[in-house]
């Protein structure tokens, strides 16, 4: 996790992509020398990054130009000389700036992986303080995930709740582009109804969810307001997220 100063400078730095900053910070990363060398640090792991993505789109277009050659296809020279001579600038900045940390970095760090890492499962009786009365709860109790989906399936009048039982019972079954869509309902109904029943629930699991089909610049700005929010229910289990694990995945997004 992060420290409240790294998160201040990330900002910052993301800020001032957008044309902004804040002049306070900049402030204090001339006047505060710990901050300024942190300040100094993130803009090396920043352009390492950088190199290492732009690495990997120049082994695309080499893996490309040998396949044309071998299909007989004539390339101009002076293209695969420009690619040779980024490739070295790429290795020699990686090999200068981090000792290859960065690369290794960035090249294991991906959506599915934070989910992997920070998934659980959700648990009715104990988050919610519900009985297990109605025969969705007890099939959710029992983890009867396709029981669940049916009773659910059958329900007529299906509530804000019933769409967030479907929607865990998809995500347990891995079905995520089901799990997105029925998270997205509970929320569709608390905002027509002016509600937030199991609000907080479907927006962290929704994000889980986009997580685990590579969607980490879709699940950002969730993951983002969640962090924010000290009485969002999941904002421990958000703020206990490497922000630079769920940067570079969303990055490579892109």
């Amino acid at each position: 996790m992060l420290n409240s100063k790294a998160e201040l400078l990330i900002d910052h730095y993301d800020s001032q992509l957008m044309g902004k900053g804040s002049p306070e910070v900049h402030q204090l990363i001339n006047e505060d020398a710990e901050i300024g060398e942190e300040w100094r640090h993130l803009n090396i792991a920043i352009d390492a990054v950088r190199d290492a993505a732009l690495h990997e789109r120049v082994i695309a277009v080499r893996k490309e130009w040998l396949a044309r050659q071998g299909a007989g296809i004539r390339v101009s020279r002076t293209p695969v000389i420009s690619i040779v001579r980024n490739v070295m600038k790429v290795a020699a900045c990686i090999l200068v700036l981090c000792g290859g940390a960065a690369v290794y970095k960035y090249s294991t760090t991906n959506s599915t992986g934070i989910y992997q890492q920070y998934y659980s499962s959700y648990e009715l009786t104990t988050s919610r303080g519900v009985t297990v009365a109605d025969p969705i709860d007890r099939a959710f109790d029992n983890k009867d995930w396709t029981k669940v989906l049916a009773l659910f399936n059958n329900t007529k009048d299906k509530t804000t709740r019933s769409f967030f039982l479907a929607g865990m019972a998809y995500l347990e079954l891995k079905n995520y582009d089901a799990a997105i869509g029925q998270f997205r309902q509970v929320m569709a109904e608390n905002m027509r109804s002016g509600t937030d029943y199991f609000q907080d629930e479907s927006e962290y699991y929704l994000a889980m969810g986009l997580l685990a089909k590579n969607r980490a610049d879709q699940a950002m700005p969730l993951l983002k307001k969640i962090n924010a929010d000290p009485y969002h229910l999941y904002h421990q289990k958000v703020a206990a997220m490497s922000l630079l694990d769920l940067r570079i995945a969303a990055l490579k997004n892109r």
